[in-house]
């Protein structure tokens, strides 16, 4: 491509803009309209060429932005019925079409690209930017578009002042800067991709004394990316990946009793707008620590202690394993067994009477054996005093959750004790496979 200095080039076309000027008369900008992407010949697979490409400063006081390129070429012609006429077009950023040069009627022109030839235009048959204007030609992306068009219904060619419609065209793009003076030719500005909306909601679970777990959905599912998570308007954390629409995040270092508020902010992705959730109000759990616990698993030999002051309360006697029996098992039916939970004795030697009252409670994980699982709410008990000052406490029907065994006042005497016992029964589903289950009992006495 030969090169010109910006002085000859801008002299170049200011030739051909005055000889155009005296040959033709520019169509006023017609209404915005888009162009129909269908209707660009060859998928724009072709080669469209400025010469020269670029114009900038002025030249005896007139802005580059009035000189036309001197020659446009296009490495292929008009395709099979829409060789009647050709006309060159600038569509301004907002789809102000304006028509800028001499309609090409003549279909003996090879050079017009109406034989299908590769098209060569020049002067005033290819552009003129003499009267464009901060409308028809402004800052930003405008189209130069070069049209193939079909003959009218009589045979004969569009005539002057006709917006591009339905015509087949050649594109190029230009970036106009009318504060510098210049225009250049720059790539195809890319469609912006329409983003589908989204939907973020926040749960909490899992709540105890210092920790919370919360967790993002995301919806649609199919949205990809993070989800930034925060307390009080802070971010806690990185960012999580959403997984099948969901993420997940732990909180910790928690204080008890004690109020918090969490959001949840969906990044978005390539076709996914971002979202926010509204916040979620957390109360964290009171601290309210057990002054002893033990499970049946653990032995503890407590010595005799020389009477050198109150001990507080403790479970002094606590039972072993514990095996359940039952008889034949029937088709179809609930099976039921059973067996004694076993002496516990509760000894209190807070020697204190305005102490609050003691309780003994119990609750029971899941029964296992390998992947098979009985609930914790098919295990009950029916306790039973067998000495001391305390008292049992009532049957339950499920060690699901925390069941008194045994409860009493507070004593000025030393060593209270209170031992009970209780029945333990576990009523099995009819559909529970055979196998050896075994579960843990866990008694808390606060």
């Amino acid at each position: 491509m030969k090169k010109h200095s910006v002085r000859s080039a801008l002299a170049a076309g200011l030739v051909a803009s005055l000889a155009a000027a005296l040959a033709i008369t520019i169509a006023s900008p017609a209404s915005a309209a888009e162009l129909i992407t269908d209707n660009e010949i060859a998928g724009g697979t072709y080669t469209l060429t400025l010469s020269p490409e670029a114009r900038s400063g002025e030249s005896g006081g007139t802005a580059a932005v009035k000189y036309a390129p001197a020659q446009i070429d296009i490495s292929t012609g008009c395709p099979e019925g829409f060789r009647r006429s050709s006309r060159t077009f600038m569509v301004s950023p907002t789809g102000v079409e304006t028509e800028i040069a001499i309609a090409r009627t003549n279909m003996n022109a090879a050079a017009w690209g109406l034989q299908g030839n590769a098209i060569k235009l020049t002067g005033n048959r290819a552009a003129d930017f003499t009267n464009l204007d901060e409308t028809t030609f402004p800052t930003g992306i405008n189209a130069l578009v070069i049209t193939c068009d079909a003959p009218n219904a009589d045979g004969g060619f569009i005539p002057n002042g006709q917006p591009i419609g339905t015509s087949k065209y050649f594109v190029t793009y230009l970036e106009v800067d009318r504060t510098a003076d210049s225009w250049k030719v720059v790539p195809a500005p890319t469609t912006p991709v329409e983003k589908t909306a989204t939907t973020t909601t926040l749960a909490a679970s899992g709540t105890t004394e210092t920790s919370t777990t919360i967790t993002a959905t995301v919806a649609p599912a199919a949205a990809s990316g993070t989800v930034t998570f925060r307390q009080g308007g802070t971010q806690i954390g990185q960012p999580v990946t959403v997984t099948n629409g969901a993420a997940t995040y732990s909180v910790s270092g928690l204080t008890g009793a004690t109020d918090y508020s969490f959001t949840a902010t969906y990044s978005g992705d390539a076709t996914h707008e971002a979202s926010t959730s509204t916040a979620v109000a957390v109360t964290t759990l009171p601290a309210v620590p057990p002054v002893d616990t033990a499970t049946p698993d653990v032995t503890v030999n407590v010595p005799t202690l020389e009477d050198s002051g109150p001990t507080g309360l403790a479970i002094s006697t606590k039972p072993g394993a514990v095996t359940l029996a039952g008889g034949v098992r029937a088709d179809n039916q609930v099976w039921s067994a059973k067996g004694p939970l076993g002496d516990v004795t509760v000894k209190d030697d807070r020697r204190d009477a305005t102490k609050s009252a003691w309780t003994l409670g119990g609750s029971s994980s899941e029964f296992v054996s390998g992947s098979d699982k009985i609930a914790p709410s098919a295990l009950s008990w029916t306790p039973t005093k067998v000495s001391g000052a305390g008292e049992a406490g009532g049957a339950a029907q499920s060690l699901a959750t925390s069941q008194t065994l045994a409860s009493g006042a507070a004593s000025a005497d030393k060593n209270v004790t209170t031992t009970v016992n209780a029945e333990l029964e576990l009523k099995v589903p009819a559909t529970a496979p055979a196998g050896s289950y075994k579960a843990t009992l866990t008694l808390t006495l606060i």
